[in-house]
């Protein structure tokens, strides 16, 4: 049996070796994860307030984009991924750097791609449409061309039916050129704002808008939730219309878009997609299903930048 005073030293001496081995062990394991974080790549994703893609509610920022760019963030492990809300007319400056940036729903104009790393097609979604009161539909008939699509042109020449259109808002070169044609046309009436058009439809003030479809929706639900409207093509305009993810034109920026373009690659199925259908009234759901299955089949994946 150990003296007193030296087993005293010999337990003191294990405490003692005991908590120095903790120590490195935290060190060493503190250091690690600290290089890990060092060695990936950082990139900020810049999420701009466009309702109902992205709003902002109780000091965050949500919507079917939010749910799209965190299913592609999920997936891509390797970098240090943050948010920036930039507010829209600060995006294309942000995305050009310095550091890398990447932006969800943009579209790959040859301007752009000049200075921006753009993937495939990530979310195809409905065009701007024709929304009118789901109850007075049977007003276009003679309106409609042979698909079923609206003829813009012969409604406002020679129907009976009033629209309201934002001020100073581009829906599209073909509709644009359409309305620039019919400016001065009295049936037509140019507000500021288009947040309340739906409820000048439901009132009776007016007979049809354009919006969105996703817009048209989220203005019903938040303004109109009783109302019911039909939202229809427009001759000239394409089934479906393109929205890719940016990053800047960095090597970082490259490599998470050729990350992305794999994982379209490895889901040829698109279930993201399934966060912008929900964004639709039931009769857009069905009419994006369509469309978007006639797309899968025939879509072509672009170059690597």
């Amino acid at each position: 049996m150990l003296p007193t005073g030296l087993h005293q030293i010999r337990t003191l001496v294990r405490y003692i070796c005991t908590y120095v081995f903790g120590a490195i062990v935290g060190i060493a394991t503190l250091v690690n994860a600290t290089a890990q974080g060092a060695e990936q790549p950082e990139v900020t994703w810049a999420v701009t307030p466009l309702p109902p893609a992205m709003l902002e509610r109780d000091d965050d920022i949500v919507g079917y984009g939010i749910d799209i760019l965190d299913w592609f963030s999920d997936r891509l492990p390797d970098y240090h991924q943050t948010k920036e809300i930039i507010p829209l007319a600060r995006l294309l400056k942000t995305l050009s750097g310095p550091g890398t940036f990447c932006a969800f729903g943009m579209n790959a104009t040859p301007e752009r791609q000049q200075f921006l790393h753009f993937t495939d097609v990530v979310q195809p979604h409905l065009p701007v449409s024709l929304i009118l009161d789901a109850s007075r539909s049977d007003q276009l008939k003679n309106y409609l061309n042979t698909d079923g699509d609206v003829d813009l042109e012969k409604l406002i020449i020679h129907s009976k039916l009033n629209g309201v259109l934002r001020s100073q808002r581009s829906y599209g070169p073909e509709i644009d050129a359409i309305l620039r044609r019919h400016v001065e046309n009295p049936r037509i009436t140019h507000i500021g704002n288009d947040a309340n058009f739906l409820q000048l439809i439901a009132l009776g003030r007016m007979d049809w808008t354009l919006y969105l479809p996703a817009e048209a929706e989220y203005y019903r639900r938040t303004k109109v939730p009783e109302g019911a409207f039909s939202s229809w093509n427009i001759a000239g305009n394409d089934q479906l219309m393109p929205a890719s993810i940016a990053c800047s034109k960095t090597q970082t920026g490259k490599n998470i878009v050729d990350a992305i373009n794999l994982l379209m690659q490895n889901h040829p199925e698109m279930p993201w997609t399934e966060f912008y259908s929900s964004s639709l009234s039931a009769s857009d759901q069905i009419r994006y299903r369509k469309a978007l299955k006639d797309y899968t089949n025939t879509r072509t994946p672009v170059a690597p930048n």
